[in-house]
């Protein structure tokens, strides 16, 4: 999130912490009180080991975020080697 420093040590347990979401980390107050107003999405890890090539695991995290607001983008991309310059 932001990755400012908390009040708490690495070495304090979780069930003591304010702000620590389990799979996500610990956030600052800031971070954690703004809860669900962010919008974020959680890509599965064999997509990205499955996916070694950056700009195809680019388009399937776009395509994941995409169908997760329910909208079709109308993107239509050039290939790198048809555009005149």
């Amino acid at each position: 999130m932001c990755s400012d420093e908390t009040q708490y040590d690495f070495s304090t347990h979780i069930d003591l912490r304010s702000g620590y979401i389990e799979g996500v980390g610990q956030l600052c107050f800031n971070c954690y009180s703004t809860g669900s107003s962010r919008r974020q999405i959680l890509i599965d890890h064999r997509s990205i080991i499955d996916t070694p090539n950056d700009m195809e695991l680019g388009a399937k995290v776009r395509n994941i975020f995409f169908e997760s607001i329910k909208i079709t983008p109308d993107l239509k991309w050039k290939n790198a080697n048809d555009v005149n310059v």
